[in-house]
């Protein structure tokens, strides 16, 4: 009995680390479950333990040895239907990252049925809506919007009648999901109205899972064209990721923040996520090579246990499943080779584009030395923030004063600022200095890298 209960404490102790995502702390404190609970053979708590173990490496990225807890998980359930659901989930959710989505929804369906077999009501309502969640997220995935709805319409009906500090982490993903409906819909302040809900739950109860709510923010304000705001909650999306750490979810806020960060221009900002999405890409890819090819091993070693005619159906399932892993782990495989040519392509046009602002700005110092009228319109051309950020902030700034700073900014000396604008050294001294006073600039700085420092910060403070 107390060893029973030690388990049972630490299981808790494992549960609530997994609700706040420190699959650090839940792992650790699963295997000491585990250790406890194999040492009076106390199969449900092996079986727990299991569960949290496996749950944790799936949420770290480590999806085959997840599968293996898992498996080795449900051979302790003793029929347990909530336990058997549970395990169906972790297996389900690896089906469906390594491709298998049709598998994944046969898993999904068949954990509800066990979910439906609890016998306890609010152990039955939970994992039922839980259950409902996971198939609205498939569909999502494959493109199904009618069944989406519908599970998610389900999942909000059972946990609306639930008692709120039981299923919040479930009614957060909910909220996002009705509200990324609305903002398909174009109905902008229902949608704001549910990602808000969510974002309040979260805080609420000091739960880290922000980045798919802001995601899905950042979606909707990108739709509405309004990419400032996109990137606003793309970078908070990132800020919450790198809280957690879930690494299958930064392809998708890596591409997104490229893709808006290109469409503002910044290139150099761009190409960067560009790369960091292909690298954690090949990563991952590389994962799920290796959970496909032993997922083909493991169902071969099944077949060898079975030699007799009344398994022929079996069989042909499994002869199935092989087949259609081998394709994905073929399809894996084209899949570096093409990621790798695009990222080529990827490379190519940002050294074009690289090579057009290169020329842009020869063209801008060019017409500063010649003091020539269209300077300052293609200088705004080529660096379309600085008047907006300077202005902003210094309002009572000068036209004269604006292309000063400008040819500071390129990094003119005094004397060739003197020389090409045809005034005296002293004159563009007494410029600076006046400059220097307007913008409070101590007289130790240098405006070179005041200047730059200041574009920098302000552009820090419009991402946050």
């Amino acid at each position: 009995m107390k060893v029973r209960q030690e388990v049972d404490s630490l299981l808790d102790l494992a549960q609530d680390y997994s609700a706040l995502i420190d699959t650090e702390n839940s792992l650790r404190f699963a295997f000491k479950a585990l250790e406890s609970a194999q040492s009076s053979n106390f199969r449900k708590g092996i079986a727990e333990s299991y569960f949290y173990i496996s749950q944790a490496l799936f949420d770290t990225g480590n999806y085959d040895k997840a599968m293996h807890y898992a498996i080795l998980g449900e051979e302790n359930t003793d029929g347990d239907p909530k336990l058997i659901s549970e395990f169906i989930r972790i297996r389900a959710r690896i089906y469906s990252y390594v491709g298998l989505q049709e598998k994944a929804k046969d898993e999904y369906l068949k954990g509800l049925t066990y979910t439906k077999q609890i016998n306890q009501p609010l152990h039955r309502d939970y994992f039922t809506a839980l259950a409902y969640e996971n198939l609205a997220h498939l569909y999502t995935i494959i493109d199904c919007p009618d069944s989406t709805r519908l599970y998610t319409q389900k999942e909000i009906e059972i946990l609306t009648s639930m008692d709120e500090s039981i299923v919040y982490t479930l009614l957060i993903n909910a909220y996002t999901n009705l509200g990324t409906f609305k903002a398909d819909e174009s109905e902008i302040d229902s949608a704001h109205n549910f990602f808000n809900r969510s974002i309040e739950l979260a805080d609420k109860y000091n739960y880290p899972y922000y980045h798919r709510t802001y995601s899905r923010k950042g979606d909707m304000f990108f739709s509405m064209n309004n990419t400032d705001s996109a990137l606003y909650y793309y970078y908070k999306a990132l800020d919450s990721l790198d809280e957690l750490g879930l690494k299958a979810a930064y392809p998708s806020i890596y591409e997104r923040l490229s893709k808006t960060l290109l469409l503002l221009n910044d290139t150099i900002a761009a190409k960067e996520f560009d790369k960091k999405k292909f690298l954690i890409e090949k990563e991952l890819d590389e994962n799920k090579l290796g959970v496909a090819k032993n997922m083909i091993n493991l169902l071969i070693n099944n077949e060898k246990k079975l030699n007799n005619e009344q398994n022929k159906k079996f069989y042909m399932d499994r002869a199935a499943i092989i087949l259609l892993l081998s394709t994905i782990v073929s399809m894996l495989v084209f899949s570096r080779r093409y990621k790798a040519k695009y990222h080529r392509q990827i490379e190519q046009k940002m050294k074009v584009h690289e090579k057009k602002i290169n020329e842009s700005l020869t063209e801008v110092i060019e017409l500063a030395k010649k003091n020539d009228p269209a300077f300052m319109p293609k200088f705004q051309e080529v660096y379309p923030d600085f008047t907006n950020k300077l202005f902003k902030h210094y309002p009572k700034l000068l036209l004269s004063e604006l292309q000063t700073l400008a040819f500071i900014y390129l990094g003119f000396s005094n004397k060739e600022i003197s020389d090409f604008t045809h005034r005296s050294f002293r004159t563009i001294e007494n410029r600076k200095y006046r400059l220097r006073k307007k913008l409070n600039i101590d007289t130790e700085i240098d405006m070179y890298y005041w200047l730059n420092e200041f574009l920098q910060h302000t552009s820090k403070e419009k991402n946050r």
